[in-house]
């Protein structure tokens, strides 16, 4: 009878022979072997790791689940991003959860939580955004923010909502919602909007009609 302990170490080892880090000349005729390997190993597993504890279970799911999801967390959370050696943005918030697995990851941050925007050609600031909470999917570069939403630019253009989505790739910001824009002297109260993040081009439906300004 095999020991509960070595249980893990045998599953380890098949998923480390499975591992392409040989040349390729070997690389075929190593795959047939761990199959087979594999299989003998894992038959043997079953049959033998009945009494594991629940931490060598958990250990070995893991193990043979690659695309199970895999989370960490962080207080006094800041993010800061940068492009081809320029500063896309900075954030900060006060707790955020990482989770991957492999094909997507994205960031769960709870607020309050300031984004400072930053122009692509010239490095300067030029928006800020502060909401409650967000959420960023890293894999396609996508910000989504959440309760009392606010982006401000540096020509004191505002823009409110309860939700906002910035691509940040396309720099584009959208909600569905209700928004109020501010562009001094005038306001204005509308159902959706969409623009870029610095205000100056934006389309929105004021009073059930649609307003574009560029």
């Amino acid at each position: 009878m095999i020991r509960p302990t070595y249980c893990l170490v045998l599953v380890m080892r098949v998923i480390d022979i499975l591992e392409p880090n040989q040349s390729n000349v070997y690389i075929m005729v190593r795959i047939q072997y761990s199959f087979y390997l594999m299989v003998a190993l894992l038959l043997l597993v079953s049959i033998n790791c009945e009494n594991l504890s629940e931490f060598d279970n958990q250990q070995i799911s893991e193990a043979l689940n690659p695309d199970r999801l895999q989370s960490s967390e962080s207080w006094g959370f800041e993010l800061q991003l940068i492009d081809e050696g320029r500063n896309v943005l900075d954030l900060m918030g006060d707790y955020a959860v990482f989770t991957e697995n492999n094909e997507e990851s994205f960031t769960e941050i709870s607020g309050p939580i300031t984004i400072h925007l930053f122009d692509q050609l010239t490095g300067e600031l030029s928006s800020t955004i502060t909401c409650d909470s967000a959420l960023y999917k890293s894999s396609v570069g996508v910000f989504e923010m959440y309760g009392s939403v606010e982006i401000i630019t540096v020509e004191e253009k505002i823009l409110r909502s309860e939700y906002l989505k910035w691509q940040r790739k396309q720099d584009r910001v959208s909600t569905p919602e209700f928004v109020t824009f501010i562009s001094p002297p005038d306001s204005i109260a509308a159902m959706g909007f969409e623009g870029n993040s610095d205000l100056t081009e934006y389309t929105l439906n004021e009073g059930g009609g649609k307003v574009v300004i560029d």
